[in-house]
């Protein structure tokens, strides 16, 4: 909220030594950039990076709309409640008058895995009449080269046969209570399936007391799992037999096959899409292409 002012003074600045100015930003910077309305030649775009479904699902269900695909999908979409802390919730909502003043959203996704949702989202409210450009994955499909430093864990998957460990990241925006994160490392010992777990030293809420968090595992976890699984530490329950349930199925078990094989055909779908020619490639050219009109 604090940087209204110095982003407005730049804006101005250099507006009035440029023909175009072009503002690409997050949804929760909207307050910070609102003042691009003012300046007849800026236009701003919003970046989002979570998943057209997660988007389109999140704006019906904040705003008491149906969602317009099959029941059974609809059967298993979790609730809202409790996704979010009250200030998370409080931020993304201050923002929300702001977001009108765009020109036009940039989705972290691709149409060949998303197109539906991507053709959804502009019946929704906030989204009709703006431009959308989908033009992920925005991180490397590709990597030039591995890094040379000793990594345990990379040592430990270069010994294990192909497709055969699972790999477990909630991502940076999913924190877990020590009682999940116990249920969590039973659930993969009892699977008695290989596995990588990155694992954050984070908890629901808890960064806004300042106050460091270490993640505790199930006593002896670490050594019974030594050579079966690895980890790396980076900052309603499900039980342990569910976990392992889940992992089994996916992990030793002819539907989990067909699972990962339909996995592996979305995976080289999607990197298809970044190269020349494909999907993803050709909305990045068009974004280009309009915002340099």
């Amino acid at each position: 909220m604090l940087l209204r002012v110095s982003i407005a003074s730049f804006l101005r600045d250099i507006s009035s030594k440029s023909r175009r100015v072009v503002v690409v930003h997050d949804s929760l910077m909207s307050y910070n950039v609102q003042d691009v309305s003012s300046l007849t030649n800026a236009e701003s775009y919003i970046v989002n990076c979570i998943s057209a479904f997660t988007l389109y699902c999140l704006i019906c269900l904040f705003r008491g709309m149906s969602v317009q695909f099959g029941e059974e999908l609809l059967k298993k979409l979790p609730s809202i409640e409790g996704i979010m802390t009250d200030e998370v919730k409080d931020l993304t909502d201050s923002q929300r008058p702001y977001t009108d003043i765009r020109s036009g959203d940039i989705h972290n996704t691709s149409k060949v895995i998303e197109g539906k949702f991507l053709d959804l989202l502009p019946q929704v409210a906030g989204t009709q009449n703006k431009k959308q450009w989908a033009i992920g994955p925005i991180f490397p499909t590709k990597l030039d080269r591995i890094s040379n430093r000793n990594d345990i864990c990379l040592e430990w998957l270069n010994k294990q046969p192909p497709s055969s460990v699972l790999y477990i990241c909630f991502g940076t925006t999913t924190s877990f209570s020590d009682r999940e994160i116990k249920e969590l490392a039973m659930g993969l010992e009892q699977s008695k399936q290989k596995f990588t777990w990155v694992l954050r030293d984070a908890d629901r809420g808890d960064i806004f007391t300042g106050k460091a968090r270490k993640v505790e595992l199930p006593e002896g976890f670490e050594e019974r799992v030594k050579g079966v699984g690895e980890w790396e530490k980076r900052e309603e329950l499900v039980s342990a037999s569910t976990i392992e349930n889940a992992v089994r199925k996916l992990m030793a078990s002819e539907e989990g096959n067909v699972i990962r094989k339909r996995a592996e055909e979305l995976g080289e779908a999607v990197r298809r899409s970044t190269e020349k020619g494909g999907a993803s490639r050709r909305e990045l050219d068009s974004f280009i292409a309009h915002i340099t009109r």
